[in-house]
């Protein structure tokens, strides 16, 4: 009886251990995931500043920010990623978030615009196959038509971008306001 003791002690004790080693590498993967989804973000929020930079200052594709999407839409063709919201309405990337569209649906890949593309990751090394995503809108006076000048104030955009791990479930979202 001791002994059976003894030994369904060492096997419990052994299956706690067990737990809690797979429990802390499982943490460490959605760390690292995570990680991978945010830097993936931060590359598609500056692929769209440039590329929205560069259409402002007439460098980047022709019709790009013209004409604007109505009020509450958003472009398509040349003018794809560009949303203009409805007041009062949720951004266009709020579906992100709370997962009610798929994230297809919104914004541009990565390198749409720039012509950018997703290194090849060599074999073994953590990353993301998933082009990242990004959409800008028009704030402040968006509803108005974007007809400006050199001589009259740029529009004001919100660039948001989200980015994934190595699989579609774990994403970032991050946002800036860029005005030239």
């Amino acid at each position: 009886m001791f002994a059976a003791t003894l030994l369904l002690l060492a096997v419990l004790t052994a299956t706690a251990t067990l737990q809690f080693l797979l429990s802390s590498r499982q943490l460490a993967g959605l760390q690292l995931d995570r990680e991978i989804a945010f830097r993936a973000a931060e590359v598609a929020l500056l692929d769209g500043e440039a590329d929205l930079m560069a259409a402002m200052a007439g460098n980047g594709p022709p019709d790009r920010l013209d004409p604007v999407p109505a009020s509450g839409a958003c472009g398509r063709g040349m003018q794809a990623g560009i949303c203009v919201p409805a007041t009062g309405s949720l951004p266009v990337w709020q579906a992100w978030l709370s997962g009610s569209a798929s994230t297809d649906d919104i914004g541009v890949p990565f390198g749409t615009f720039t012509g950018k593309t997703m290194p090849a990751l060599p074999q073994g090394i953590a990353g993301t196959s998933i082009p990242p995503r990004y959409v800008a809108e028009l704030v402040g006076d968006g509803a108005a038509p974007m007809e400006y000048s050199r001589q009259t104030a740029m529009p004001r955009l919100r660039v948001t971008a989200i980015g994934f791990g190595r699989n579609r479930d774990t994403t970032a979202v991050v946002q800036s306001v860029i005005q030239p």
